[in-house]
């Protein structure tokens, strides 16, 4: 949002420099730098904030709402009133419009003016030098006041040429899927269901919300037009923003919150100054259609409770003081949120966050949180590393972990066994795989497996929640194929789980166009007896290594040992031998009577690496030579050759 100093003084007194009103800007809440126009451009005395606006404060897209901000900020009153169209003469025009709105949703409140007698041309300098400096290009008088207003207030507003509408008909409704409508900037656009269109009898002229359409323009012989300022579905608005691919000024008001009680100041504001621009104008008197009526949002506050999520001590008076400054009311401990706020402020902690604003941030202590030298585990921590500690387990027996969505297909809920009538069915569903939540982790599993038809073994775990009607539990799902199920029973036992494997019928199998047997087991977390004692929460001692930028060398040495043998010790051994060995990993260990009687095969692959270049074939002989001296000697192996 970009606002020029000068405007911006015309609603609010300010003796700061721009540098300090946006150093202020920013720790109230809303991120600004200052830009200074081109001399070129016949602005120079002027200065530009330009600031970031959060999604949720729509309220501040216009010069009036960044004025509130700075009148809460410095505690300075507004010099801003409302327009009561003072200045000029309300006409009964023989001219009508006919309004009919499809559904309340949709447009919520519909208000205009009818204005005859206009005449096209240019608009004031002020007008144009401000509308440039908030990246505007000035068109005519009509078209630059209404965009004027929509930045002074942040209501869009829109003219259309009365003209051009047959018979003043004003019909809005959403347009049906594949309609079109050729928008302002001469580009025809085809419109999904759900967009907001005004029609007349014969042809859609506007894109409401959006952009106005080229059939019902203001160009050069505009006589009458009909000026609207109305409250369109935020939601239906970026819809198709988005499906269009096309965002406007308008569009990126309404998608966050335009003020529901701000239609007829705007309407009004753009009739004085439409009629200071053609003198000879007659304006219509206002027409204001309100389909739903606005319900104030009331807000009750414990002060206590705010000054403990905050950690401040602000007393009960301050904070109403500091509320009232930003244009709520208080009643006893209710809080009445102003009209412009309701899209954004709607429980205590929005409140909060409000006084927190004028109380600043940096004003808030830093408290440090104490800590016990000795770790001691709450009830969650535990139930953490319990799940941790059984990954690791399993992960150690070759499982895979896998994270899926909590959700399940009813027709794959009813193939499991399982009662649909005693699922958690979604109530807004975005797709039919989506309608439930899963009642148990096996219908995941199972996606998996079949989303993984090219893998000769797959052996996945998942540790997630499964849900009834009336709680939500963690629960293991382990599923392998192309096995005989020996892994997976092994892994029971070292879970001291007892549990028989189950077998996936073919039905299932092929539903889920699996081509392979598989077996599962399905637990809940809460029945596997693990000591706490067995839960990990050592910090490693491993440290950070540099990898070097050029690539490896890697060999592979085979030793013949003794069964007793450790291959972790081995593996350390070699580690210790040259500090150019960056990594020993064991890939084959196995005993046979071939390599004599209590004798097995350690087979190691060796990465070697050197921070200044490869590694060259003399260190790399050198080291393979020592390491196998070393070895021998130390655990009375002998190197086994090819």
């Amino acid at each position: 949002m970009k606002v020029s100093l000068n405007w911006l003084k015309d609603y609010i007194d300010i003796d700061k420099t721009p540098e300090e009103l946006a150093e202020d800007l920013s720790l109230f809440g809303h991120e600004a730098e200052v830009d200074r126009p081109e001399r070129s451009r016949g602005i120079s005395s002027d200065a530009i904030i330009d600031l970031e606006i959060t999604p949720n404060r729509g309220d501040c897209l216009s010069i009036l709402g960044i004025a509130r901000e700075v009148s809460a900020m410095y505690n300075t009153k507004l010099k801003y009133s409302t327009s009561k169209l003072r200045s000029i003469v309300v006409t009964n025009l023989d001219k009508k419009i006919e309004v009919e709105i499809e559904k309340p949703e949709i447009c919520p409140r519909f208000t205009a003016r009818i204005i005859d007698n206009i005449k096209i041309g240019e608009s004031s300098k002020q007008i144009q030098e401000r509308l440039t400096t908030y990246g505007f290009r000035p068109i005519n008088n009509i078209v630059d006041i209404t965009n004027y207003v929509m930045v002074a207030t942040g209501q869009p507003l829109h003219a259309f040429d009365y003209d051009k509408i047959k018979d003043g008909v004003m019909n809005i409704r959403q347009a049906k899927k594949g309609e079109e409508v050729k928008t302002l900037d001469g580009q025809n656009r085809v419109l999904d269901d759900g967009a907001i269109v005004i029609e007349d009898d014969e042809k859609i002229y506007d894109l409401a919300g959006i952009m106005g359409g080229i059939k019902s323009e203001v160009d050069e012989n505009t006589k009458t037009i009909i000026l609207q300022g109305a409250i369109f579905d935020p939601i239906l608005i970026r819809k198709t923003s988005k499906y269009l691919n096309h965002v406007t000024d308008a569009s990126y008001r309404y998608e966050r919150g335009v003020d529901f009680e701000g239609t007829i100041t705007g309407v009004d504001l753009a009739a004085e100054m439409i009629k200071e621009s053609c003198p000879e104008a007659k304006v219509g008197e206002l027409i204001d259609q309100k389909l739903k009526s606005y319900e104030v949002m009331k807000i009750e506050f414990d002060v206590e409770k705010i000054n403990k999520l905050l950690g401040t001590d602000i007393s009960r008076d301050e904070a109403n003081r500091y509320l009232e400054r930003l244009g709520f009311k208080i009643n006893d401990n209710i809080a009445v949120v102003p009209s412009y706020r309701a899209s954004d402020v709607k429980i205590w902690q929005d409140l909060a966050e409000e006084i927190a604003r004028i109380y600043g941030y940096n004003k808030i202590t830093k408290i440090q949180i104490a800590c016990e030298t000795k770790f001691k585990s709450q009830n969650s921590n535990l139930e953490f590393q319990k799940r941790e500690h059984i990954k690791d387990v399993l992960k150690g027996f070759g499982f895979t972990e896998i994270y899926s969505y909590s959700f399940a297909e009813r027709d794959n809920i009813k193939a499991l066994g399982s009662d649909v009538a005693r699922c958690v069915e979604i109530a807004n569903l975005l797709s039919p795989e989506t309608q439930y939540l899963r009642p148990s982790i096996l219908p995941s599993l199972l996606a998996a497996i079949a989303k993984n038809p090219w893998a000769p073994e797959v052996n996945i775990f998942e540790i997630g929640k499964m849900f009834t009607p009336s709680e939500e539990r963690w629960q293991l799902g382990m599923a392998l194929t192309g096995k005989d199920g020996v892994i997976l029973k092994k892994a029971l036992e070292a879970l001291n789980i007892e549990s028989e494997v189950q077998n996936v019928s073919q039905e299932i199998l092929d539903k889920y166009k699996i081509r392979k047997p598989v077996k599962y087991i399905l637990v809940d977390l809460e029945t596997i007896n693990i000591e706490a004692e067995d839960y990990s929460r050592a910090i490693s001692k491993n440290k950070y290594r540099k990898i070097s930028v050029f690539a490896p060398t890697v060999r592979d040495l085979a030793f013949i040992v003794n069964e007793d043998i450790v291959a972790d010790e081995v593996a350390k051994a070699i580690s210790n031998m040259s500090d150019k060995i960056f990594l020993v990993e064991l890939f084959d260990e196995y005993s046979s009577d071939t390599f004599g009687l209590h004798k097995k095969n350690l087979a190691f692959h060796l990465w070697l690496q050197d921070m200044d270049g490869p590694v060259k074939d003399k260190d790399t002989e050198k080291i393979i030579g020592n390491i196998t001296s070393h070895i021998e000697n130390q655990f009375q192996a002998k190197l086994r050759s090819k």
